[in-house]
């Protein structure tokens, strides 16, 4: 018995000699570098409404007392020239038949004939592109003062990184003529661009409207100017009466020195006594 326990002793001895002796004094641990400070990310702000006055245009008597016809033109028809040479004219683009309303495309591709209750005026308006997307039509009252507007949408601009439309209110004058009143190219092109920037921090990239921001997919992106609104602008009809315009946010860089979407922007349209106004701004990423 002795023995044995005298072996286990022996035994126990050298497994606490396998491992190392602790050291006399506490092992001091190497100093951790400093945390790096974090990059805030950009101060957000409000923003104000902006405005710009209408583009107005008269209507004119039509030239002569058309044919008009009650068949939407077929504007998936293989023999449409882009000439926009519709054959007989006018062709009928749009319709609104609640409103009593009508659209069409006179020969030439710049003049159009619009119908309304008892008007009709002329216009000289673009309203189609090579990928044939017809015009839309809506009619309520835009500006509050009881009487309803007839709304109507052209798409006029189509190709590389270029898709956008134009806004026109008509309304009724005492005469049974009709006014035209055009969303102004510069209102989007222009003031809503001074609205925007841009932050890089930590390598990262972000899109700024307002009290929203987006980050940008990359890093360190070589930017070259400022962001622009690019040549993308289009307008929505909101679940209630009213209007929603829909653009993008752009950026320029060294690499691609022409404008990118980067991010999607939309905002509340106002129209009253022939001022258009922008507010209620939002950004939303470019995949959303």
């Amino acid at each position: 018995m002795k023995k044995r326990t005298l072996s286990l002793l022996l035994a126990l001895s050298l497994l606490s000699g396998c491992g190392a002796p602790a050291p006399e004094e506490p092992e001091v641990l190497p100093e951790e570098p400093p945390a790096a400070e974090s990059a805030a990310l950009p101060e957000t702000r409000p923003l104000e409404p902006i405005s710009a006055p209408a583009i107005v245009t008269q209507g004119r008597v039509p030239a002569e007392k058309y044919e008009l016809p009650q068949t939407l033109y077929d504007l998936d028809n293989p023999e449409l020239d882009f000439g926009l040479d519709f054959g007989p004219s006018p062709a009928l683009l749009a319709e609104l038949p609640p409103a009593n309303a009508a659209f069409y495309a006179l020969e030439g591709g710049e003049t159009v004939l619009v119908s309304w209750d008892n008007c009709m005026a002329e216009f000289d308006w673009l309203y189609l592109t090579p990928r044939r997307i017809p015009p839309w039509m809506d009619c309520f009252d835009a500006d509050g003062d009881g009487e309803n507007e007839l709304i109507i949408v052209c798409y006029v601009g189509s190709g590389t990184n270029t898709s956008f439309y134009e806004l026109h209110i008509l309304e009724k004058n005492p005469d049974g003529t009709l006014t035209a009143y055009a969303f102004p190219e510069s209102l989007w092109r222009e003031q809503l661009p001074r609205l925007f920037d841009t932050a890089q921090v930590s390598g990262r990239t972000f899109a700024v409207l307002g009290h929203e921001l987006v980050e940008i997919d990359g890093e360190d992106l070589d930017l070259e100017e400022a962001p622009s609104s690019g040549l993308f602008a289009s307008f929505c009809k909101e679940q209630w009466d009213g209007l929603r315009f829909e653009g993008a946010f752009c950026l320029t860089y060294q690499s691609y020195p022409i404008p990118l979407r980067a991010a999607w922007t939309s905002a509340k349209v106002l129209y009253q006594d022939g001022i258009f106004t922008l507010r209620d701004f939002h950004l939303y990423s470019y995949d959303q």
